[in-house]
């Protein structure tokens, strides 16, 4: 059977190793469920190829067979990717998975597609079925040329690491919490997105095929273009086309002759249209690639150029969206993982080191000397395993005035190298004259102010961005960036005044710029979530590669509670960047916090761990889930190596002190909280902290006396800094309850009440400390109605301690942690 789009042999490849299908059949079944869910899913009968033949391996003595290049022809590649599959030595690896994805590079549509709704998708669709090791993953990426992105069928617990069955006999235990059904499912759907992005084109091109050419011309246009094909021909069949290919030029010539010229100028029109519109490369680099830019080799001794140059030709190189451009601070973040110290400059070695430790093919090595009067600005392309010169540009400016100007050229000449078409070029390039400044010392100022916010030197990087602004006051790049740094970090007048300005000139900036900024303004500045997870989302759509974009829509959707669309951008962001370690805990911290789901709480915080295993936040939510799930002693392991990572981390230390509380060691817990004072004399809450484990000794004189102080400090700091939140007359209502002062406790409460009656959490820690459990559990239960899901706080809490063993409050819990 044919495939749904005409010229291709099969709709549906499936690729595999025979060793995976022996143990129970698991590919057969597999086939077989897929087949039917795609009858389900299109309305044509869709084709599948699947060799059952038990034949794997590859040896000297075996000849591939020449009809699997026909076989290959299809729509979508499906390789069921195991330990054995990733085996370069083996028939399926070497003759099916790199042949498709260098046979698929080539064809008329490319191995990536544009779906209905905008977004990209590989139309090779891996279906994972065991967790990899880094280098098989390395290894499949380094084919794909991208991220491994797949369906996973793999089920995963303690020591297990196997295939997902169709019927699980516990499927419970599997920490991925994935279903078989739905993961056949996902497979089919995105089978067909991808089959329909690709009908979307084809119906395209056919339209302009039957528009600009007959069935004829396309023929010729075939034989003159596919000289691979042609060299495979016998000698008697090269003859016979190469005559036929005189005569067929004769009698154009002859035509034209005889015709209106309106058909040169029509044949001209033709001609520049293929020009403009192709794209492609010989490189190992394909569409949304990642390049490292390395420093400029500043040849010429002159400072000017150190730092303005490498930001101007990154500016321009990150205008296009066919190119990834690994930023700055992921460089910077990956020269701290390799512990070099000096992160300064990054030049060819260290961006050679970068690019393979990041999985990336290529690396350009950008410089400038000068030669007489002029200027040589030049860029090398290399391969970054073989270290091989792979292209070369040089160009000359007469003057240093005309080195923007350059630097403009030399991109554009970068990205057609790499395969960009001139139309994306055309489309997707401002002149660096325009969206920087013509002064280069403004722009090394403003680049080393870059540098210095990258490394959290705040107050340098303000010193530099101002250092710009004095010397360009129209630098409107400069001015965002120390508009929102002031705002962020020093002053929010000023900041919005500048961020003001910035705005009223955003169109002199590239996108990158120009859409980043207008969502930090509308969000933190005119308070207007919507427009900017509006202007983010265009970001998104334009670079979805980038995972800070991805980061920055995921927080804006978090802070609009729409929790599930934040995950979605965070869970992108990580698997692009599995480093970026602030987004990860974004992650766990909605599942814990936000939605309640400890046992997702815990299989993210332990993949954070897995990537990023120096941060002591993944430690931090995994103590939490632990406690959430009832495992107290894997909770105090784990924040105890937190607290190893970061003995400053306070707030893993409370979590550690409240652990030692639950188990009931309070000495511990006392000596951890003293250890917050040394850190921070001013946290006064350390206080009420180790009152409450006092108490729970019975020492109930030491208990009163650090009531007594926290008490003392929290109304002289908290009714001056806050006197209009509930919570701060809830606290203190709570200690006076615990100091037996109830009267006072009581005063407190009703001033609470009259300012927001609808903290129902905190009212029920007063409450409890009141005596009050029905009305303590009456809070509860409105706060889990409100959407309250902190399950970590309901268990740890130590005003709470009264509820633990209530039958009403454990039926909470049930019926809102499921």
């Amino acid at each position: 059977m044919a495939s749904i789009i005409e010229g291709y042999t099969y709709d549906i490849f499936i690729s595999y190793r025979q060793k995976d299908n022996k143990y129970d059949g698991w590919v057969t079944e597999f086939v077989d469920h897929l087949k039917r869910e795609l009858e389900a899913t299109f309305k044509e009968e869709v084709s599948v190829y699947f060799d059952i033949n038990p034949h794997d391996g590859l040896l000297e003595t075996h000849d591939v067979n020449a009809s699997l290049k026909e076989k290959l022809k299809c729509l979508v590649f499906i390789p069921i990717i195991s330990r054995t599959y990733c085996d370069s030595k083996s028939f399926a690896w070497e003759h099916e998975f790199k042949a498709f994805v260098d046979q698929a590079s080539h064809d008329q549509f490319g191995l990536r597609v544009t779906l209905s709704n905008g977004n990209v998708a590989n139309r090779l669709l891996p279906v994972r079925i065991h967790d990899l090791d880094i280098a098989d993953t390395k290894l499949c990426e380094l084919v794909i040329g991208g991220v491994l992105r797949g369906v996973d069928f793999i089920y995963k617990s303690a020591g297990v690491n196997r295939p997902l069955r169709s019927v699980e006999d516990n499927p419970h235990e599997n920490l991925n919490h994935t279903f078989y059904r739905d993961q056949i499912n996902k497979v089919a759907l995105a089978i067909k997105d991808i089959i329909e992005g690709m009908e979307g084109s084809a119906a395209y091109d056919h339209l302009k095929d039957k528009i600009i050419l007959s069935e004829k011309q396309r023929e010729k246009r075939k034989f003159f273009l596919d000289k691979a094909d042609r060299e495979e021909l016998s000698k008697s069949k090269k003859k016979k086309m190469a005559d036929e290919s005189r005569s067929h030029i004769t009698k154009r010539l002859l035509f034209l002759k005889k015709s209106s010229l309106i058909s040169i100028p029509l044949l001209f029109i033709l001609i520049a249209i293929l020009v403009i519109f192709s794209s492609g490369t010989t490189l190992p680099f394909s569409k949304r690639d990642w390049i490292v830019i390395t420093d400029f080799e500043n040849q010429t001794g002159n400072p000017v150029f150190d730092k303005s140059l490498y930001t101007a030709f990154t500016l321009a190189t990150n205008q296009s969206s066919y190119i990834n451009v690994l930023s700055r601070s992921r460089m910077l973040e990956s020269l701290t993982r390799m512990q070099v110290k000096d992160r300064s400059s990054i030049d060819d070695k260290k961006g050679k080191e970068i690019a393979i430790r990041e999985g990336i093919n290529i690396y350009v090595v950008p410089g400038i000397s000068q030669v007489g009067n002029r200027y040589v600005i030049t860029t090398k392309i290399i391969e970054a395993k073989t270290e091989n010169l792979l292209r070369s540009e040089i160009l000359y400016a007469e003057k240093q005035d005309d080195i923007l100007t350059k630097l403009d050229q030399l991109s554009r000449k970068l990205r057609r190298d790499l395969g960009e078409s001139r139309y994306k070029i055309a489309t997707q390039d401002k002149p660096l004259s325009k969206v920087t400044t013509s002064s280069l010392e403004a722009l090394k100022q403003y680049s080393l102010g870059i540098e210095h916010n990258y490394l959290l030197d705040f107050a340098g990087a303000k010193n530099y961005y101002e250092n710009a602004l004095h010397i360009d006051t129209g630098f409107t790049a400069a001015k965002a960036s120390l508009g929102n740094l002031l705002f962020e970090k020093f002053d929010t007048t000023e900041g919005r005044k500048l961020l003001c300005q910035a705005v009223r000139s955003i169109d002199n900036l590239t996108d990158k710029e120009k859409y980043g900024i207008l969502s930090f303004y509308e969000v933190d500045v005119n308070h207007d979530l919507n427009k900017g997870i509006e202007n983010t989302k265009i970001l998104t759509a334009k670079y979805p590669d980038d995972p800070a974009y991805r980061n920055n829509l995921g927080w804006y959707y978090q802070k609009a509670d729409r929790l599930e669309e934040a995950l979605d951008q965070y869970k992108t962001a990580v698997r692009i960047n599995p480093t970026q370690a602030l987004t990860y805990s974004g992650i766990p911290w909605i599942y814990l916090d936000k939605l309640g789901k400890a046992d997702s709480g815990l299989i993210w915080s332990q993949k954070m761990i897995s990537d990023n295993p120096q941060n002591a936040w993944g430690y931090f939510y995994c103590g939490s889930a632990y406690v959430c799930l009832g495992s107290l002693d894997k909770a105090l392991t784990s924040f105890q190596q937190a607290r190893v990572i970061n003995p400053s981390f306070t707030m893993n230390s409370y979590r550690l002190a409240h652990t030692y509380l639950l188990l009931g060691e309070y000495k511990e817990a006392i000596l951890i909280l003293e250890k917050i004072l040394e850190i921070d004399k001013n946290d006064i809450a350390v206080y009420y902290d180790i009152g409450v484990n006092y108490q729970a000794m019975g020492n109930l004189e030491e208990a009163h006396k650090y009531y007594k102080l926290f008490e003392q400090a929290a109304s002289g700091k908290w009714l001056k800094e806050d006197p209009d939140l509930a919570e701060t007359y809830i606290t203190l209502g709570v200690v006076s309850a615990r100091l037996n002062d109830m009267v006072s406790s009581e005063k407190m409460l009703r001033k609470a009440l009259s300012i927001d009656s609808t903290v129902y959490d905190r009212y029920a820690e007063i409450f409890c400390q009141q005596g009050k459990i029905p009305e303590a559990l009456d809070q509860v239960e409105k706060a889990l109605k409100k959407g309250y899901r902190d399950l970590f706080w309901l268990k740890a809490d130590p005003d709470l301690k009264p509820l633990q063993n209530e039958p009403r409050f454990r039926e909470l819990i049930n019926e809102f942690f499921k």
